[in-house]
């Protein structure tokens, strides 16, 4: 892949493969339904998050690294928001800086990362084309017109910075629609709550 600068916002000069390099420490496989899908590895808990379309309830889904494979153990499933929690103890990641969806602006440069069609660790850019909200005004899909594959889903939908806008969860009308970061990050609380009540 050819890496070139980008510009944003937020500054300018980081390439494409730096930040290839960067999402590649956070981001895995994830594989129990005759299909692969990306998942992200939430820091230090132990847990990756991915699509609850990328996963069977009944079977506990293996988690592949860099270092090889693992069989997680699925947490919870949130199939109205197309999310699920894996447990793989004593996997970790680098912190994850998320991006509030409410202060996105149309036009802005985002990142889709994954594996789609088996390919891994690849990077497809695009433009925000808008934040899809519920009737109450909260976020409900971040939507770009990223390119998307079969293996994207679950992996993240990331800003020039490398902070974490969704989790890339479908395609409609061609645009790559994600389950907003907010959305995610409160999932997972919720998760650690129950775990530790």
């Amino acid at each position: 892949m050819t890496s070139h600068p980008f510009t944003s916002e937020y500054g300018s000069g980081t390439t494409s493969s730096s930040l290839v390099d960067r999402l590649s420490q956070w981001v895995v496989e994830v594989r129990n339904t005759g299909s692969a899908g990306a998942a992200i590895v939430w820091g230090k808990s132990g847990i990756v998050v991915t699509n609850a379309h990328c996963i069977r309830e009944d079977r506990d889904p293996e988690i592949v690294t860099r270092m090889g494979t693992r069989r997680g153990r699925l947490l919870a499933v949130a199939g109205d928001q197309d999310l699920a929690a894996i447990a793989v103890p004593g996997l970790a990641g680098p912190s994850i800086k998320i991006r509030d969806p409410n202060a996105l602006k149309a036009g802005e440069l985002l990142f889709a990362f994954g594996h789609p069609l088996g390919v891994h660790d690849a990077l497809s850019m695009g433009v925000l084309h808008t934040v899809a909200r519920h009737q109450n005004g909260k976020p409900k899909f971040v939507v770009a017109d990223v390119r998307l594959a079969p293996g994207n889903s679950g992996g993240p939908l990331v800003d020039a910075e490398g902070r974490l806008v969704g989790i890339n969860s479908m395609v409609v009308n061609r645009l790559g629609i994600a389950i907003p970061a907010t959305t995610v990050a409160r999932f997972i609380d919720r998760l650690r709550a129950a775990r530790a009540a």
